[in-house]
């Protein structure tokens, strides 16, 4: 459309079918709506007009994803397809369109950070292993981690916290070797939780966080979600780092070279986009592959006891590449 950039027609697209709610960030993850997801893993890049999913591997521009959509909500053909693109660029629904400057972003990146430290940290510590002083939401959320292998004691070690919200009311902050680089909440309602398990602050960038403790590590075990290791870490697993999807971003990657990590056990998930992220980080670093059982998806699968059957066997794989 004559007078748009390429990023404005992907905005005013990504807009019409409620992908993203602002242009306030140049690059912005998404839930891909392409394929069957809950969690964000399509990069929607507001600078270049283009998109890419790290799980099903979907890109292109504007009009390929408009296309796409049609087909896939409205059955329509090419040409019906075509005819909803150039309405939705020619849309007055979406104006005004602003994508910031470069220069512009990292002032409003920074407001963001500020905003989500804020907001993590004016959250009251909550006292989970005194269940007599937890509120009925908060003894509910705590018998919900229960169920899953996480004790009061874990969850004050890791400083959850209670925001009073219907939708996603419990709360972990998201360090980096210490820093605090925002916040990701959990949500219990199972109707959500078919679409989206958890919800980070605005402005947070995953590409650019490695979550956890990493400094001069002889070695991490690299998982893909925060709870993932979390659930390593309440297992008693030091150098656990979450990278937030199936693959190590660039970034993330430097982080590790750059603290003398050279080698890492993956257990990113047991499936296919888990063990592709596995290949790319044979490509970056000495790897060992974690050794799930046969019927184990991810480490929130994992009990004690089959925790302690993978955990021998993929000790016994590291110490032989050693050797």
């Amino acid at each position: 459309m004559e007078g748009l950039t390429d990023g404005e027609a992907l905005a005013r697209v990504a807009l019409h079918y409620g992908l993203i709610s602002d242009t306030h960030e140049l690059t912005q993850k998404i839930v891909c709506p392409i394929h069957e997801d809950v969690n964000p893993s399509m990069m929607v890049n507001l600078d270049r007009g283009t998109y890419h999913c790290f799980g099903c591997e979907a890109h292109g521009d504007a009009q390929k994803l408009a296309v796409t959509l049609e087909r896939k909500y409205h059955g329509a053909n090419d040409v019906q397809a075509l005819m909803s693109y150039y309405r939705i660029l020619r849309t007055t629904e979406c104006d005004p369109i602003r994508i910031p400057p470069r220069s512009r972003s990292k002032a409003i990146s920074r407001q963001l950070y500020v905003q989500a430290y804020d907001y993590y940290h004016g959250l009251s510590r909550v006292p989970w292993t005194r269940s007599q002083a937890l509120s009925g939401d908060m003894l509910s959320g705590l018998r919900y981690m229960e169920e899953r292998g996480f004790t009061a004691e874990f969850l004050e070690e890791v400083d959850a916290r209670w925001a009073y919200t219907r939708d996603y009311p419990l709360v972990f902050p998201m360090r980096d070797n210490g820093k605090f680089k925002g916040w990701v909440s959990r949500t219990f309602d199972p109707e959500l939780s078919k679409r989206r398990k958890y919800l980070y602050n605005k402005g947070f960038s995953r590409a650019t966080t490695l979550v956890g403790d990493y400094q001069q590590a002889p070695f991490v075990y690299v998982v893909e979600g925060n709870m993932d290791r979390f659930k390593l870490m309440q297992l008693g697993l030091p150098n656990v780092v979450a990278i937030l999807g199936w693959k190590m971003s660039a970034q993330q990657i430097s982080k590790l070279k750059a603290q003398g990590v050279t080698k890492v056990i993956a257990a990113t998930d047991n499936d296919e986009a888990g063990r592709k992220g596995w290949r790319w980080l044979c490509q970056n670093f000495e790897t060992t592959r974690w050794a799930y059982l046969k019927g184990i998806k991810d480490p929130g699968d994992f009990t004690p006891d089959s925790f302690k059957k993978m955990y021998e066997r993929t000790m016994q794989k590291f110490e032989e590449r050693k050797s």
